[in-house]
């Protein structure tokens, strides 16, 4: 770990997450502020009359009685996927591939480093600032639903989804960190890192249209993401967050190793 490289990447990007934190703060509170056990079944109703095919796609078929279930039904069916993915996406990107294409990349391989230090202390900053970005929204949302509904949320379970969602973020940040180390250009950089996430997105939305489209599941890293299954006790789960896991040690190891041996034109 290089900790004024470490540092720097906090403070270069701390508006960026600040942002997003405020803005993720707001849709929890404004998702919170919706729920109301009683007209849970009225929303259900006024649902149907958008075409079916749409709400599945976008995750939102159903939304549970609960006030961990309705806050599922509502951010981690699709909404999961934007915000946190940006700051993945951003900060994966400024980490290597724009400091190839600033120039920035030659004063730090010129300096005592090696570039597997180098390269680990960029992977890490975007872990730390991934990890954290989900833990101040995970803390945040707990705190605004004692706030306007005390007791009626289940906290050690929502504190579950968030651990698996971190663990979900961990595998999508591999994917953009290694389409940043291995390209030697911006383009490529982002083809990779916006290209596959957004790729495996629209086809879980695909998957979700209907029975016919079912199948799509099966070409989607987000099939091993489902918060309701964690809440039914499925032990899919465990499995999903293995593989996670897995993909992000496989991506990250290559990334640094790959970005140790390959030339670069700076």
């Amino acid at each position: 770990m290089i900790w004024p490289l470490f540092k720097y990447n906090i403070k270069t990007n701390r508006f960026l997450w600040l942002l997003l934190v405020a803005v993720m703060f707001m849709y929890f509170s404004i998702i919170i502020s919706m729920y109301d056990p009683e007209n849970i079944e009225a929303l259900t109703k006024m649902l149907e009359l958008f075409p079916k095919e749409l709400m599945d796609a976008m995750g939102f078929s159903q939304f549970g009685t609960t006030l961990l279930s309705f806050i599922v039904g509502y951010i981690y069916g699709f909404l999961i996927f934007l915000f946190p993915m940006v700051l993945t996406v951003v900060i994966n990107h400024k980490l290597v591939a724009s400091m190839v294409d600033k120039g920035s990349m030659a004063y730090l391989l010129s300096s005592p480093f090696s570039r597997v230090k180098v390269a680990l202390t960029q992977a890490l900053s975007g872990l730390v600032l991934i990890t954290t970005f989900l833990s101040v929204v995970t803390l945040s949302a707990l705190a605004m639903s004692e706030l306007m509904f005390a007791g009626e949320m289940d906290i050690a379970m929502f504190i579950k989804i968030n651990i698996y969602t971190i663990i979900l973020y961990w595998a999508i940040s591999s994917i953009v960190f290694f389409g940043s180390a291995i390209a030697n250009d911006s383009k490529v950089s982002l083809g990779i890192g916006v290209g596959v996430p957004v790729m495996f997105l629209v086809i879980q939305m695909l998957s979700g249209v209907g029975e016919d489209f079912k199948w799509l599941e099966n070409f989607t890293m987000y099939t091993l993401f489902n918060p309701d299954k964690m809440i039914q006790g499925d032990g899919f789960v465990w499995l999903g967050m293995t593989v996670l896991i897995a993909i992000a040690l496989v991506l990250y190891s290559a990334a640094i190793w790959i970005f140790n041996r390959k030339n670069l034109y700076i």
